[in-house]
């Protein structure tokens, strides 16, 4: 038997964009005289449509499409996930994956495990499946699971969420092979977890198993694709592409797994990521061009590279904007680095307009604190970007990191403006780790001094970032125990050494700053734990970090 996997890169709610994919792949499939093959978790509409489920034309619109195909199902069987509505009692929908046979709709299988944490609500929006799927085609049983109902098994860091495990009583049903349809987003750790975890259950049941996963980005969330088949033994029979869509097929009867490495390069990984996540987020909302501060800094550094990857040099443009404390050398560095990506650079100097408004207020508001100086430079820089943006039809991107974003080192409408935190989910030690990457790769396209340099926002003389926070290594190490690991702060001391005073005061910063989070741009999340969805503080809460015990 021959099984193809179509993974796809979708469009949320853009039905006849996703269904042109789904026709491509099938007549692959036709080809290949392949007898299956199998789509990603709600492929139809593209995982997660949110509460665009709810609109009336969007179930309308999935039924119209589930009849098409219904059509392209008589000379291959089809495997497709789909928004389905509940009759019954309960949550209104379904998530729902259908088998297509011979033009008929053969049988549903509704999704048993509803993820509700992290990025995930799917119990605003899902009833859970009762039942298990097992269908037979030439004569092979093949069980059926989406995305979470793989993950409650023992080789899962999410173990004992749920009360069963689907794949366990797939199995115990009766099946020759395992599938498990998925739309799994990404983080960096992720990927070499998910291949282990999905390795280890072929092996455990002593069946080949197939991954089908969706590819692409939307809004903060990448899905990096990477469908897999394993044989009985957990080996790699065949891998599709990372964060692109793919064609493969598999011969049930003729190719076996093969041991290979699971590659582990992070900064591989991430760079991918987000440039998946920027080319995706720009082409998939009808845009074109970016724009965004370039300072001479780390952080405007690696955007501009990540977008000249993306989008291509012709559709980047950076904008200095230097003020009456901006040196010398972060003005060369911005030239210099745009000479090697070849982007569009302008200069607008914001100092004349800085000065007006050092003149202007005081008579107004009173005299100006250092703090109100720095930040009006920053919002007067946001207005100009954002002036650019609508002059020029051009898209502003975000060049803040997460270690900022997490302590609030960073001006609410000045430079948090933008429509995308392309860094957001970088700590600052990742982003030089991640620059240092790019230039043994792909031949030092940033300038050694952009790396060197002590980090400054350059806003009065003289000014350092660890004039202000502790440094970035110790800084980071706190924030991601905190963030990622959900540690204590005594549990944090406990494990890192570091002072307790240092640490209660990185936490207090942490909450203090909820309120410009709540306001920051969406974040490409490439960690398992990004700020936004996945980190859910109200703003007037009062925590208190306690001290060690």
């Amino acid at each position: 038997m021959k099984i193809a996997i179509g993974q796809l890169n979708p469009r949320i709610a853009d039905f006849e964009y996703n269904f042109s994919q789904i026709i491509e792949f099938v007549k692959k499939a036709e080809k290949e005289n392949c007898d299956l093959i199998l789509f990603p978790e709600l492929s139809l509409c593209g995982y997660m449509p949110e509460d665009i489920i709810f609109q009336h034309d969007f179930l309308l619109q999935t039924e119209n499409y589930i009849e098409k195909v219904k059509q392209l199902s008589n000379k291959v069987s089809i495997l497709t996930g789909f928004v389905e509505k509940n009759t019954g009692k309960g949550k209104p929908f379904f998530n729902a994956v259908g088998f297509f046979e011979k033009g008929m709709l053969k049988g549903i299988y509704r999704k048993r495990l509803l993820p509700t944490y992290d990025v995930f609500n799917e119990k605003r929006y899902f009833e859970e499946g009762k039942d298990n799927f097992v269908f037979e085609i030439k004569g092979k049983r093949i069980g059926v699971t989406i995305c979470e109902d793989g993950w409650n098994t023992e080789f899962s860091p999410a173990y004992g969420l749920y009360q069963l495990d689907p794949i366990e009583e797939t199995v115990k049903q009766g099946c020759d092979i395992i599938l498990n349809i998925a739309a799994s987003p990404f983080y960096y750790r992720k990927v070499f977890l998910r291949e282990k975890m999905f390795s280890n259950i072929a092996k455990k049941y002593n069946k080949p198993l197939i991954f089908v996963n969706q590819a692409g980005g939307m809004d903060g969330i990448i899905f990096d694709g990477d469908s897999c088949f394993f044989d009985r033994d957990g080996k790699i029979i065949k891998k599709a592409k990372r964060f692109d869509k793919d064609f493969v097929v598999w011969d049930t009867e003729k190719e076996k797994g093969v041991t290979s490495p699971i590659e582990n390069d992070e900064n591989q990984l991430i760079f991918d990521a987000l440039v998946t996540g920027v080319r995706d987020f720009i082409s998939k909302i009808g845009a074109e061009r970016v724009h965004f501060g370039l300072s001479g800094g780390i952080d405007s550094a690696l955007v501009a590279v990540i977008t000249k990857y993306a989008l291509g040099k012709e559709n980047v443009t950076g904008i200095m904007l230097p003020s009456p404390y901006s040196s010398k050398s972060s003005i060369d560095d911005s030239v210099k680095l745009a000479e090697n990506l070849g982007i569009n650079l302008k200069k607008i100097e914001i100092t004349p307009y800085f000065e007006t408004l050092k003149n202007f207020l005081p008579e107004k508001i009173g005299n100006l604190k250092d703090i109100t100086e720095q930040n009006l430079q920053a919002r007067l820089r946001g207005l100009i970007l954002m002036a650019y943006s609508n002059n020029n039809n051009s898209i502003l991107l975000n060049t803040g990191n997460k270690s900022e974003l997490a302590v609030g080192y960073a001006t609410i409408y000045g430079d948090m403006c933008g429509a995308l935190a392309v860094l957001g989910d970088l700590y600052k030690t990742r982003v030089y780790s991640l620059a240092k990457w790019i230039n043994e790769k792909l031949g030092n396209i940033i300038p050694e001094s952009i790396i060197t340099k002590p980090p400054s926002a350059e806003l009065k003389p003289g000014q350092k970032d660890e004039d202000s926070l502790p440094p970035y290594n110790t800084l980071d190490l706190i924030l991601e125990n905190y963030i990622e690991n959900c540690l204590s702060a005594q549990e944090i001391v406990k494990k890192t050494g570091i002072d307790e005073n240092t640490v209660k005061y990185v936490l207090n910063l942490v909450h203090k700053s909820e309120f410009k989070r709540k306001q920051a741009a969406p974040i490409l999340k490439v960690t398992s734990r990004a700020f936004g969805t996945g980190f859910r503080f109200p703003v007037s809460s009062k925590i208190k970090i306690q001290g060690v015990l």
